[in-house]
């Protein structure tokens, strides 16, 4: 698998990213195991566990894996953006808005990974977490702020890296 991603340095980030082509299992880091892997779904869990797993990559000083992972649009629900590429540059979007948050961390990561990501989130969170240090993700939030979703559950299941669930806090 291959995708698109961006890779910022401390010395850079936030300044000028590099685009280039990153392997899914092997992204970041000279050994995959230096890499903390945290998934991006746009949710106020995902914005506290990309929060947490930057804190503990940049004490353990290994590399922030952020994936966004998307898919097509359902063409039986209804959208506002019917364009082809939509849920791409929503995963794009939510990743540059991850970054910019970054950029206001008191000490961040010393290596950042971002990348979207097509196909099913739990499959594709599993994979790019194979080898990796920690998988970090939130908690759904909004009915049981400390339970995790479905993805959460299938990642607990399936993933040979650790999980970390950053819960939400309660309302």
């Amino acid at each position: 698998m291959e995708s698109l991603g961006t890779h910022f340095d401390r010395e850079s980030i936030g300044v000028s990213p590099r685009q280039g082509t990153v392997p899914a299992d092997d992204s970041a880091g000279n050994r995959p195991e230096d890499r903390i892997v945290v998934g991006l779904d746009g949710s106020f869990g995902s914005a506290l566990a990309l929060r947490w797993a930057a804190r503990e990559a940049a004490e353990l000083g290994v590399t922030l894996d952020v994936v966004a992972v998307w898919t097509e649009a359902d063409p039986e629900r209804p959208t506002l953006d019917r364009r082809p590429d939509a849920p791409l540059s929503v995963a794009r979007e939510r990743l540059e808005h991850a970054l910019a948050s970054l950029v206001r961390a008191p000490i961040p990561p010393e290596r950042i990974v971002a990348t979207p990501l097509h196909g099913t989130a739990g499959e594709v969170l599993v994979a790019r977490a194979r080898n990796a240090r920690l998988l970090v993700l939130g908690t759904s939030g909004i009915e049981c702020p400390t339970i995790p979703g479905s993805t959460g559950v299938y990642c607990l299941r399936h993933s040979t890296a650790p999980v970390v669930f950053v819960p939400a806090p309660d309302a």
